[in-house]
């Protein structure tokens, strides 16, 4: 039987979920020992916008949203006033049994990278902000969505209020 090479698109979805993972690991890794050395104080806010139709996507059978279907975005972040771009958000999106979704991630920005995990059901629940590098080294908290800002058009993106509570 002949064996049939992976998808290209497929193979783009590992290599990106293996980058977002090592990432975090490192970040969890190097950073626990640093925690109370973290710049990563108060809070922050951000709208972070999501494009309707992922950069990356691996649908598992059977069609549709199902378990092990994985999606990667890498969108635009933006300060409170919605108009500074100030860095990129990237993510990454396993589908779980029901409609839950395990969510890695990271948020680029000028001061340094915050790392992020968790799960969501029906589109719900908060993430953990699992550590960071630069000012955000050993940072510890919650990523927690705020409500929607606009609409960018029928298909555009959507832009979301985000507020990043740091415990440390």
């Amino acid at each position: 039987m002949p064996v049939r090479s992976p998808k290209p698109r497929t193979l783009a979805i590992a290599a990106a979920a293996a980058m977002l993972m090592a990432g975090a690991l490192v970040a969890l890794l190097s950073g626990g020992s640093r925690a109370a050395d973290s710049g990563a104080r108060g809070t922050l806010r951000l709208v972070v916008e999501f494009n309707r139709f992922a950069d990356a996507r691996d649908d598992v059978a059977p069609r549709g949203d199902s378990p092990g279907d994985q999606v990667v975005h890498s969108d635009p972040v933006f300060a409170s006033d919605n108009r500074t771009r100030v860095g990129r958000a990237m993510f990454l999106n396993t589908f779980q049994e029901g409609s839950g979704v395990l969510v890695t991630g990271a948020l680029r920005l000028r001061r340094g990278t915050i790392t992020l995990a968790g799960a969501r059901l029906d589109g719900a629940g908060d993430l953990a902000v699992t550590g960071g590098t630069g000012a955000y080294a050993g940072a510890r908290g919650t990523y927690e969505q705020d409500g929607q800002v606009e609409v960018r058009g029928e298909d555009g993106p959507v832009r979301e209020r985000v507020t990043i509570t740091f415990s440390r």
